[in-house]
């Protein structure tokens, strides 16, 4: 059995939570009463400045939006009325709306310090950092200030300075233990086929449960060029090992490098537009021996269709050199060029679903065997849905994200050593679900379960896999 197949397991297993989304907010203010005229009540909705995520609100409807725009016609000077008005505008979108709307409610009344939290938070989103200063700055210098106000608005100051620099690292960690029950994918029977005869497996060739223990290291690194395009230099570093407790031949460790500008291109025509080139380094191990390496090249492009909709294509080319080792004395077969293009849609529905699908392409040509040459092809999405914390009662949501895929393989030639005579075609069926508990802004627990099943026309390649994994990653 080929190692990547091994390779593409572990690493999907402890990525899979790392699902598209569409980076997004609404208002939500911390829980704390604060003194209001007409007691007024201002529920949680200020925005995490570490989190893309939102709370589970039901997104208002055109209708909710304009009866809420005519109060504030009707009773301009309505606290009330105007923090309902700024509430839906921002759940639906209009963060100029719901600007306006609080900016209003401090001509009123100039003491309103978590409005003004509120305020530097939109600011913030819309990149104008100036601006957001002022008004968090306004909120930490107000008497009425509470404690969670102060701590937000200290969030967001710290993570401005953080934006503005032209330099920014981050990074995540994660630990988790996962159990497979084909930890080795092998087949489910010992009945195979070998130089077009039909052959026998010894038992410790077959599928083989195991628990293992699962780790992963991702640092990002931008460095802003100070262009009025916002062109920076991107730089990714993924590092990723697993470790079976008995079934040593799925051991996998991974070390992967990207680094390549982006910048934006069409401005004035299209909001928002960006390519990014790059260059991509990496190796794998499997059973602690090396299993290749590789460098390549691609370009990458990002087009924001709609205020709801993304696209993010990726184009790649590696080279990938297969050492001969004691454990695969004859791997150097499969050096060879990978070409892949992937493609993939984001779609906001609400503020509670985002959805995503993909597609992808990938053909690998070997320098001399090519029996072993492919052409794959892959479609699949899913749906991530966000909800209430019901047990911590912390303004982060709660998140289960489902998804499934569907690959088709083609191999070139039949494989002589295998079957002569039967060309290799086969299919990979993928189920994921992830469910994750964040604790707070940097700290979440995750728990997934997953299902790979691949059929083949030479059963040598065919098994089955369910998978169970829970696991928690720290974000910096």
């Amino acid at each position: 059995m080929r190692g990547e197949f091994l390779v593409a397991l572990a690493v999907a297993g402890v990525f899979a939570f790392d699902a598209p989304l569409l980076a997004q907010g609404s208002l939500k203010l911390p829980q704390a009463a604060e003194a209001t005229p007409r007691s007024l009540k201002l529920p949680q909705l200020a925005q995490a400045p570490s989190s893309p995520s939102t709370p589970a609100t039901v997104t208002p409807s055109k209708s909710e939006y304009d009866a809420a725009f005519q109060q504030t016609m009707e009773h301009p000077a309505d606290l009330d009325v105007l923090f309902k008005f700024a509430t839906i505008a921002s759940q639906t979108g209009d963060l100029e709306g719901a600007i306006s709307a609080l900016e209003r409610m401090l001509l009123i009344n100039p003491n309103l310090p978590r409005v003004r939290l509120e305020l530097g938070v939109l600011y913030y989103r819309l990149g104008s950092y100036e601006v957001a200063r002022t008004y968090l700055d306004g909120a930490l210098k107000s008497p009425e200030l509470t404690p969670e106000v102060r701590q937000r608005a200290e969030q967001f100051m710290a993570q401005i300075a953080k934006d503005e620099q032209r330099s920014r690292f981050s990074g995540e960690v994660f630990l988790g233990w996962r159990y497979q029950s084909n930890a080795n994918l092998g087949p489910a029977t010992s009945n195979v086929v070998l130089f077009g005869q039909a052959a026998n497996l010894n038992q410790a060739s077959l599928g083989q449960p195991d628990w293992g223990v699962v780790g992963s290291v991702q640092l990002r690194h931008v460095y802003d060029f100070g262009r009025q395009d916002k062109s920076a230099l991107e730089t990714l570093f993924t590092a990723y090992a697993n470790r079976q407790f008995q079934v040593s031949q799925a051991n996998v460790s991974l070390l992967d490098l990207t680094s390549g500008p982006r910048f934006q291109i069409l401005s004035g025509t299209f909001e928002d537009v960006t390519l990014k080139p790059f260059a991509t380094v990496g190796a794998i191990w499997v059973n602690d021996t090396p299993y290749y390496a590789s460098y390549g090249a691609g370009l990458e492009g990002s087009v924001l269709l709609s205020d709801r909709l993304r696209n993010t294509t990726t184009f790649v080319w590696r080279r990938q050199d297969y050492p001969d080792t004691w454990y695969l004395p004859t791997n150097s077969q499969f050096t060879g060029a990978q070409y892949t293009g992937t493609t993939i849609f984001q779609f906001q529905l609400s503020p509670v679903v985002t959805l995503y699908g993909n597609g992808s392409w990938q053909q690998y040509e070997t320098a001399s065997t090519p029996w072993q040459n492919y052409t794959l092809w892959g479609v699949g999405g899913g749906m991530v849905f966000r909800f209430t914390d019901p047990l911590f009662k912390t303004a982060l949501p709660w998140t289960v994200n489902l998804s499934a895929n569907e690959q088709w393989w083609r191999y070139d030639q039949p494989d002589p050593t295998i079957d002569p005579n039967t060309f290799r075609f086969q299919n990979d069926t993928i189920l994921n679900v992830v469910f994750s508990v964040p604790f707070d802004e940097r700290t979440t627990f995750s728990l997934s379960g997953g299902r790979f099943v691949r059929g083949a026309t030479v059963p040598n390649y065919a098994f089955e896999n369910n998978s169970f994994m829970f696991g928690v990653s720290w974000r910096f």
